[in-house]
């Protein structure tokens, strides 16, 4: 049984053009500037969406590049939640969005055959029973959109995902179907190109910055303590190598040999891949098939690990680059001499969530968890090339801006330890039902009636609100402190870095952070935000680092360009410059971390995303135009922070992104 929706729009924007092609299908056109229409859905009862279980539809376009198309729903409170999808140009893309993460507790859903990534954005959840609007859309781009939507309808089950076959990529995983300067012609030319880059680097001298063993600066020195540390000198906040060096963290994130392709669902754009077996069952993985690797194999042969070691190594030296960053192959770390960080993994969880990956902070299973989630720093404990631990990444909880965790525990139906410890705090509070029930205009009979969710769940006062806001803290606090605790009670000796958050999304998101050694967020802007950084380190009194940024640029072989993007690879050398730099000259900033080494694969890793922002292609070869200002950038940041010459000043124009 299905539904289908096309039909009318209602209050289409100036600027937009809608055709109906058939019944069952219409074009949508915008202008650069994006946006699109809502449909005009008033005739369906609103319940009737708890009737069906998927909203599908077929896509279609031939622009440029990856096309975002966003599908928005909003219900009769005002609640909206956006699913944002990648989709690529010149051929048929089923989506299938599953009602269910109208509920909120997901933010990437399943990746379905040929699609890329498939984000949730927007308020905590959507009323699905009184659903009130849904809109389609895109996001600006630097030319006009024109795309077309087929087959839009409510069903009760995924459709059929047979595509028809059409090779998409070449045999070396670049993209087939457009030409760029730069674009490897054969394999023979790109051993010549690697194998020719090698043996001119093992006769060139690296960076000519002086820097100690550990990757400092030697023209500072503070006291050594045999580890890495952060010290404030009444200017500047710095880390300090081992050797008491000063280092102001240039790092790149996920240094490794490979960025891997998934293969499950994009078999139809896929040429006729190497065998599992044999010379290149190393570019096979559990994941997927990884392109990078397969190169390396070519070139390289059975010492392809090797090869790309002592070039990745020689390379780095050469770019100035002092710290291997987030997910950096362990082995490489092993061979390296480089500095590094470590992505702690498995941050603990209980079997009861109260809002996605945001655990129940006051169970005893928590702090038990925390316990074990430590235990992996103890092999690490006594290395002296490793800075510090991340104890996690973009908690998928702090997404949703304004979020209140208190008032997602009380819609939940589940008897979370941490609502018994809202109850307790509140009969603390208030002594008596009802001074609670005169503070917060209700009509509860007793504190337990916080375990109804339906009772709880009424509309509050600002009384309520600020109640809510409070537990609200003690629960983030509860949630940092604990196993920053365990990991330093593991590991009394490297810096605890912190959580990478994606963005402050909130402010209570910093309560517990004094438990850092140093504060990181991932900054995807084109000069950090030194208004932010500089009051997290005056709240914290710690320093700030920056654990992912990066540009994209249109002129090359990937149709997305990732969070922040520009025209052409020497305008993304420019914003490699002004960002390091700029940042250089922040005090409270002492490191950031560039994501990543190589560029994705053109059909998407594990989750879709296949974003042009690497300083090496899939054939290995380095953008030499972004290569080039890179190692400017780090050539001229100690002399930037220390104040002997200003920052590069000179940011290249931004075009739309294509990331999801």
């Amino acid at each position: 049984m299905s539904l289908s929706l096309a039909g009318a729009f209602c209050n289409v924007p100036e600027g937009i053009r809608i055709l109906t092609v058939a019944e069952d299908q219409f074009q949508i056109e915008t202008a650069s500037d994006g946006g699109g229409a809502a449909l005009d859905i008033s005739h369906y009862p609103p319940g009737i969406w708890n009737d069906y279980e998927y909203l599908t539809a077929e896509i279609y376009h031939e622009c440029h590049d990856v096309l975002v198309i966003i599908f928005k729903f909003q219900d009769t409170s005002g609640r909206a939640i956006s699913v944002h999808y990648g989709i690529l140009p010149h051929v048929t893309t089923r989506l299938c969005f599953p009602l269910t993460a109208l509920n909120g507790e997901k933010l990437f859903l399943e990746r379905f055959p040929g699609v890329l990534q498939s984000v949730i954005r927007g308020d905590s959840f959507v009323d699905r029973s009184r659903m009130d609007g849904l809109s389609i859309c895109t996001i600006p781009s630097v030319s006009a959109r024109k795309f077309e939507v087929s087959g839009l309808r409510l069903t009760q089950s995924v459709p059929d995902f047979t595509y028809e076959p059409k090779p998409y990529v070449d045999g070396l995983g670049q993209l087939s179907w457009k030409e760029w300067q730069g674009k490897t012609q054969s394999a023979s030319e790109m051993d010549s190109a690697l194998r020719g880059e090698l043996a001119k680097a093992r006769q060139e001298a690296a960076s000519n910055v002086p820097t100690s063993p550990f990757g400092g600066w030697t023209n500072l020195r503070f006291s050594a303590t045999g580890f890495f540390r952060t010290e404030f000198d009444g200017l500047n906040w710095w880390f300090v190598d081992p050797d008491g060096y000063a280092l102001f963290s240039a790092g790149i994130d996920c240094i490794g040999p490979s960025s891997e392709m998934r293969v499950t669902g994009m078999e139809h754009l896929l040429p006729v891949l190497p065998d599992r077996e044999g010379p290149f069952k190393d570019a096979w993985s559990g994941h997927g098939y990884s392109p990078f690797i397969a190169n390396l194999i070519r070139v390289f042969g059975e010492s392809w690990r090797e090869g790309w070691s002592e070039l990745t190594e020689r390379r780095l030296k050469d770019w100035g680059i002092n710290t291997a960053g987030n997910w950096s192959d362990p082995d490489f770390i092993a061979g390296s001499k480089l500095p590094y960080v470590y992505p702690m993994h498995s941050f603990p969880s209980t079997q009861a969530a109260i809002y996605r990956d945001f655990p129940d902070v006051f169970s005893p299973e928590y702090e038990e968890k925390a316990l074990g989630f430590a235990k992996q720093l103890t092999a690490l404990k006594e290395e002296k090339r490793l800075v510090g631990y991340f104890m996690r990444n973009e908690p998928q909880w702090a997404f949703v801006d304004g979020l209140n965790l208190t008032e997602e525990m009380l819609r939940s139906p589940v008897p979370l330890v941490s609502k018994y410890r809202l109850i307790a705090w509140l009969e603390d509070k208030y002594a008596s039902v009802g001074r609670w029930n005169a503070a917060w205009e209700s009509s509860f009979d007793s504190f337990l009636d916080l375990l109804d969710n339906e009772k709880a769940a009424a509309a509050g006062n600002e009384a309520r609100r600020n109640d809510c806001m409070l537990f609200n803290r003690l629960m983030i606090r509860r949630y940092v402190e604990i196993p920053a605790r365990a990991c330093k009670a593991a590991d009394p000796h490297h810096l605890n870095l912190g959580m990478r958050y994606a963005w402050i999304s909130n402010e209570d998101l910093l309560e517990g952070c004094e438990a850092f050694d140093v504060f990181s967020i991932n900054c995807y802007q084109f000069q950090p935000d030194r208004a932010l950084i500089e009051r997290i380190s005056k709240r914290l009194k710690r320093p700030v680092m920056i654990g992912e940024y990066h540009f994209g640029a249109a002129d090359s072989g990937l149709p997305a360009y990732g969070i922040r993007a520009v025209a052409t690879q020497p305008d993304r050398g420019l914003a490699y410059r002004y960002y390091v730099e700029q940042a250089a000259a922040i005090p409270e900033l002492i490191g950031v971390h560039y994501f990543q080494l190589n560029d994705q694969t053109v059909l998407g890793r594990f989750d879709g995303e296949n974003y042009q922002i690497g300083v090496v292609d899939v054939c290995q070869r380095p953008y030499q135009a972004f290569v080039e200002q890179m190692k400017i950038a780090h050539q001229n940041m100690y002399e930037v922070r220390t104040g002997r010459i200003d920052p590069f000043t000179q940011a290249p124009e931004e075009i739309p992104k294509t990331g999801f």
